[in-house]
């Protein structure tokens, strides 16, 4: 199925509603007692050995560009922000020399599975964003990587139904982010439950805020075939 590392790969409906309800409610759980807030002091981001020892590979971009930074995005589509109120959960992890899941595996894996994926799993986790004022309409956050020369894909698994879209540009890696290059759009996906889209895991992507719907909820898979 996954051949072509230039395509974006969108597929809809392809849980029925009672699975999609299954991820929704464990996803859901997470917020109790295991979502977070993206870096701060009480979680500082990963060294680099505990990238290494993940096997991420990659630098974390937050080490290398100011909250406060800007990038320009070709014919003004949309203008930049940094992620003021991002928290993430993660369902699958490195903790102390084993790999933990924090969720059922087999409902988290559920997109993967029916999708007839053959994939070693990198990383696993999920993004809620809040509310936010409508006068950040027409933003999205920072464009980043995921895992940088990872060799695999990213796929976001949309859990609700919101207005925060997903913005994938046609630059590679977080270079042109660190270098504050001008990016452009490539594509954007409306965010619909039920849906995952799959792309080259090496595409700068971001998402937007949700500013009519309540949040924002998706799952973010990274994966090699």
């Amino acid at each position: 199925m996954l051949k072509d590392k230039d395509k974006i790969y969108i597929i809809d409906d392809f849980l029925t509603p009672e699975q999609q309800d299954d991820i929704e409610r464990e996803t859901i759980k997470l917020t109790f007692w295991k979502w977070r807030a993206t870096s701060s002091k009480l979680f500082p981001p990963p060294s680099e050995d505990e990238f290494k020892l993940m096997g991420a590979g990659s630098r974390p971009l937050a080490m290398d560009i100011s909250k406060n930074s800007k990038f320009k995005i070709k014919d003004n589509l949309f203008w930049n922000q940094f992620r003021p109120g991002l928290m993430v959960g993660e369902y699958f992890e490195y903790g102390i020399n084993e790999w933990v899941w924090w969720a059922p595996k087999d409902i988290i894996l559920m997109p993967l599975k029916f999708l007839n994926l053959d994939y070693q799993i990198q990383r696993i986790k999920g993004n809620f964003n809040p509310q936010e004022v409508i006068g950040n309409l027409g933003s999205c956050y920072t464009p980043h990587v995921d895992i940088e020369n990872g060799g695999g894909w990213t796929a976001i698994y949309y859990v609700n139904d919101s207005d925060g879209d997903t913005v994938i540009f046609n630059e590679l890696t977080n270079n042109p982010v660190r270098n504050h290059e001008e990016l452009s759009v490539k594509q954007v996906i409306k965010n619909k439950r039920g849906r995952i889209v799959i792309f080259n895991q090496n595409s700068l992507h971001a998402g937007c805020p949700p500013i009519e719907s309540e949040n924002r909820i998706v799952i973010n898979y990274n994966f090699i075939t």
